[in-house]
């Protein structure tokens, strides 16, 4: 029986964290589409500077190591499992039932989280940061939920929880890991 929960929630996860990911892809960029070249070229003042110290719009994050942040909490809650998930994310099991994972998103604050069609966002505050709490993010089914932390207002990190039972234990789950690893994040 561990077994095949332990699958479900190995099948279900990545399908949440797609949908976070894909949530990250929402970003628009002005202009018009022509065909491409070989040349990179930049027009007028449209051009976005890219940030990589901790001063910018990232608030750090490109320092930021979720596993590391994943394993400090490990002593606070029972998480097991603890593996790299992309340069950016890391993926845990939450007791028996649910699994996680981190995510930083460099240039997405909280407010460019994309909900589902069933989502159900709250606004809540984890430490003393502004997030979100979704249940049933895009992508997710009905026993997941996100919480998403803002570090700047163009940067956050998500926690991504699927459970086997309820959506209120993954809820809790991912708020529980959110409250732990609030403290690692940049200020």
């Amino acid at each position: 029986m561990q077994l095949t929960r332990n699958l479900v929630i190995r099948s279900i996860l990545p399908i949440a964290v797609l949908g976070v990911v894909l949530a990250g892809c929402s970003e628009k960029q002005g202009g018009t589409p022509t065909a491409g070249s070989d040349t990179p070229t930049t027009t007028g003042t449209s051009a976005k500077p890219t940030t990589t110290s901790s001063s910018g719009t990232s608030g750090g994050l490109e320092s930021f190591d979720a596993c590391a942040a994943v394993q400090a909490a490990a002593g606070q809650l029972p998480l097991t499992e603890i593996e790299p998930n992309g340069k950016a994310g890391c993926d845990a099991e939450f007791g028996t039932s649910v699994s996680l994972g981190v995510k930083a998103y460099p240039s997405l604050g909280i407010s460019d989280f994309v909900m589902g069609p069933n989502s159900k966002p709250s606004d809540i505050t984890i430490g003393s940061r502004k997030a979100r709490k979704v249940g049933a993010p895009a992508g997710g089914t009905t026993s997941s939920c996100a919480v998403t932390i803002e570090v700047t207002a163009k940067s956050r990190v998500d926690v991504v929880a699927s459970a086997n039972a309820s959506q209120d234990e993954a809820c809790d789950a991912a708020t529980k890991l959110a409250t732990a690893i609030e403290p690692k994040l940049p200020k």
